[in-house]
């Protein structure tokens, strides 16, 4: 059983860590008031426990030993290491001079996003960038975002064949506009031939729909012979393209 010798020893011990801690520069401010606040409530206790002590061993002294004992181990890993500090410290400084460096141009977060290929980078003797993915360079050319807003403009129309070409009309600016932004390198260049690829792309989708009226055969035919012109314009320019630009 523990005597009173070696449960004030413990606490003196845990008192002598905190102090150490309170010392040591690598706390913050915040932190060095905490510790500061324990010691001294830590203290205190301690000399209250000592000024009157019970003759003999009492399990209260084996209590204060092992609390003592289990706040220095976590005392010590709380404690952060020379290495950790040094790395926060490094840290510290690339942030710093990360922030007082110039601000680049800023760039809206549209621009580029649909361009076939990455922007070169200009470095002597750089390697070309890897070409994207054919499925990435086929998404990127078909007008999502037209075929979107087709069935609210059928819907508008509601049979009226020239509010409906109207309409066509206005999705097809759209998406010229959209995507002349979208497909802008850093220098501003346009990728103009991709634009034309999406609208003609749509414009195919829509006439297959009846869009733009039907064909001799009917509805029907019109559908078949257009959605299988649509297919293969989506599936095959993205490839010829993307050849003719390596």
């Amino acid at each position: 059983m523990t005597d009173f010798a070696t449960a004030v020893a413990a606490a003196d011990a845990l008192v002598d860590q905190l102090q150490g801690h309170v010392e040591d520069a690598r706390f913050v401010p915040r932190f060095f008031d905490t510790l500061f606040g324990l010691r001294t409530a830590l203290g205190s206790a301690r000399d209250r426990f000592a000024a009157a002590p019970v003759v003999g061993d009492q399990p209260g002294y084996a209590t204060v030993q092992d609390r003592s004992e289990q706040a220095m181990a976590l005392g010590r890993v709380l404690a952060p290491e020379d290495d950790a500090v040094a790395r926060y410290a490094a840290a510290v400084e690339r942030a710093i001079a990360a922030l007082g460096a110039p601000a680049a141009a800023p760039r809206p977060a549209l621009r580029g996003t649909l361009r076939l290929k990455p922007e070169p980078l200009h470095t002597v003797a750089a390697a070309p960038p890897p070409a994207e993915p054919y499925y990435t360079s086929l998404v990127k050319l078909f007008p999502v975002e037209a075929v979107t807003l087709y069935p609210l403009a059928t819907g508008i129309a509601a049979g009226d064949a020239g509010l409906r070409i109207a309409l066509i009309g206005v999705i097809l600016l759209f998406v010229v506009a959209l995507r002349w932004f979208a497909t802008q390198d850093a220098g501003g260049r346009v990728d103009v031939p991709a634009i034309a690829v999406a609208v003609v792309s749509f414009a195919l989708y829509a006439a297959s729909l009846g869009g733009f009226g039907y064909l001799p055969g009917g509805a029907a035919q019109t559908t078949q012979l257009l959605a299988f012109l649509t297919v293969m314009w989506v599936a095959l320019v993205p490839y010829a393209l993307r050849r003719a630009r390596r």
